[in-house]
């Protein structure tokens, strides 16, 4: 409301938008902190983060803050196309008001003439010395951001923050997030009497603490919002919307004393509501809705499917209701904190990359490219490929790959080409469930179409990979083989087997598959894997089916390890062999 222009309801660039109710409720309250837990698709980051950063580049012209995720992967494939989304549904464009990893342009006087008022007084002037942009997104009015993640700690160290924006914080562990908000001080002078200095904005679905992974120190933020204080901000917000609707009223309908009169009205609404969100008191505005808050854009069939897949996820991330697998019920139930690692990435390559750069296997920090690389490989309509590299008596799931239909194996394979380019030996012992040997005679199968879609490009060309097909001839492994063998991997009892390792952030869909995959009794009582979830629309494939986790199973369920996974011996494991 702070930037409000006076467009008039007629005009050929005036703008009619849709947004939710509950956004509607944030954006006009715009208090200084905003934690929101929200269902599937409510437009989290299009519409209440965005908006909050538009208001802020007003607010706050200069001034510098962070945005922050659990991987940098996330922040670049999935974050950051949803708030040049937001911004563009605004109004806002690429090149005139913002500039994303590289240094803002600049223009010359009969440019200038050609942009807006407050564009020319105010262009690319940060108030904070900026030494890189490579993680940057500039706005005209000097506002930045720096973008970074949990996985790349470094990516935000040292500097010093006026706000900070988090999406899907479920994922982040409080200690981190705790270091994080340290660099949320500074500048008190030049922006000190802003209401959003120092302030946080906060956006997830809801936690589950039986997955591993997830965190619900978000919850317990809700004790500390005061609702009579935001209760007052909110009826203020509302009186200020209406007075500026009866100020633009009669200002379009020319009568000069009425609008004279209207102004002023709202310029007193206006300064009672800078008071009432500068009390400390009504700093936080806490709510948790359900995805129904956006079912004008969603549809009543959105939740009619969601409801009848009834896989057991509608509660926690459409409704928003808690609600909790037990570790008895999950298949991989020996699976624990200690399988996974968060410090797989090089810093050194990290601050290479940026945000719009394709990152390579250099960034793998524990990634030895003068070894052959091992592969566990899942057919279907979502196509896994899970890669791993033995660490001594540890074994390192690296990198995690996907695609999903109407991609195949040559998009797959060009993925893996692009990523592990520098890599030096270039060998890929690929494991893959037997069915992958099907029409091998013929040469169909859908192994033998990976191999040859990695060794050679599209033209035809040798890329100097050789890929070994080390299931050939693979017995049948059996369901509840699969279970009875992971819960003596993962218990690390048997000291013949390796130690897994699983890179947290590097393999964040297989990480979760792992978590959520669901154990069931069949017909005769044997535990088995519960696959339902692969029958999911394919978007949702990623990060809620048991795909990913079929690639984990064929890579750790080779024949050798599956012959000392029942030896009862007190023999080290010594280096991880390769083979079988």
């Amino acid at each position: 409301m702070s930037y409000r222009k006076k467009v008039k309801r007629n005009s050929p660039n005036a703008q009619v938008q849709f947004s939710n109710w509950t956004a509607q409720l944030a954006s006009m309250c715009a208090t200084n902190s905003l934690v929101a837990i929200l269902g599937r698709g409510s437009s989290k980051t299009t519409e209440f983060l965005v908006n909050r950063l538009i208001d802020m580049a007003f607010d706050m012209p200069g001034a510098p803050v962070c945005w922050v995720s659990d991987t940098y992967s996330n922040l670049t494939k999935n974050v950051l196309p949803s708030v040049l989304e937001g911004l563009q549904r605004k109004g806002w464009v690429e090149g005139v008001h913002f500039v994303v990893g590289k240094i803002p342009p600049s223009f010359t006087e009969a440019e200038k003439e050609d942009l807006p008022r407050d564009i020319r007084e105010h262009f690319w002037k940060p108030f904070n010395p900026i030494v890189s942009y490579k993680h940057t997104i500039v706005f005209f009015t000097g506002f930045n951001i720096t973008f970074g993640s949990l996985d790349r700690p470094a990516s935000l160290a040292g500097r010093s923050y006026v706000h900070v924006f988090g999406d899907e914080v479920k994922y982040f562990p409080e200690r981190k997030i705790a270091n994080l908000l340290k660099a949320v001080r500074g500048y008190k002078v030049k922006y000190g009497n802003s209401v959003y200095y120092r302030g946080r904005t906060f956006t997830t679905d809801m936690p589950n603490t039986a997955h591993i992974g997830e965190h619900d120190w978000i919850l317990r933020m809700g004790a500390k919002m005061n609702p009579e204080a935001i209760a007052l901000v909110a009826q203020v917000s509302f009186a200020l919307n209406e007075a500026l609707q009866e100020y633009l009223v009669a200002e379009e309908s020319g009568n000069r004393e009425e609008a004279v009169k209207k102004r002023r009205t709202y310029e007193r609404w206006y300064e009672r509501w800078q008071l009432v969100r500068l009390r400390k008191e009504a700093h936080l505005l806490y709510f948790i809705a359900s995805s129904y808050i956006n079912v004008d854009i969603l549809t009543l069939e959105w939740f009619e499917d969601a409801i009848n897949d009834d896989l057991g996820d509608v509660k926690t991330a459409v409704l928003s209701i808690r609600a909790m697998i037990e570790s008895g019920d999950r298949f991989y139930s020996n699976l624990g904190e200690q399988h996974f690692y968060d410090d797989g990435t090089d810093e050194v390559w990290a601050n290479t990359f940026g945000l719009r750069d394709e990152e390579d296997c250099r960034i793998l920090k524990y990634h030895q490219r003068d070894m052959p690389i091992d592969g566990g490989m899942d057919f279907g309509n979502m196509m896994s490929l899970t890669l791993a590299q033995p660490d001594g008596k540890k074994y390192r799931c690296l990198k995690f790959m996907y695609t999903l239909t109407p991609d195949w194996i040559p998009d797959l394979a060009k993925q893996f080409l692009a990523y592990y380019k520098p890599h030096r030996k270039k060998v890929l012992n690929l494991y893959y469930d037997r069915a992958g040997n099907n029409l091998q005679k013929a040469r169909q199968d859908y192994a033998s179409q990976v191999k040859k879609a990695i060794e050679q490009d599209e033209n035809g060309v040798k890329t100097g990979w050789t890929v070994v097909l080390m299931s050939q001839n693979q017995g049948n492994i059996g369901k509840n083989e699969e279970y009875n063998f992971m819960n003596v991997l993962l218990g690390g009892h048997n000291k013949m087997l390796p130690q897994v390792l699983i890179d947290r952030y590097h393999c964040k869909p297989l990480k979760c598959s792992l978590e959520l995959a669901p154990a069931k009794k069949d017909y005769s009582g044997k535990m088995v894997k519960d696959k339902r979830s692969e029958n999911l629309n394919v978007k949702r494939l990623v990060y809620e089916s048991t795909n990913p986790s079929d690639s984990f199973k064929y890579l750790m369920m080779r024949k050798n390890w599956r012959k000392l996974a029942f030896v009862t011996t007190s023999q080290s494991a010594g280096d991880v062999s390769t083979k079988g």
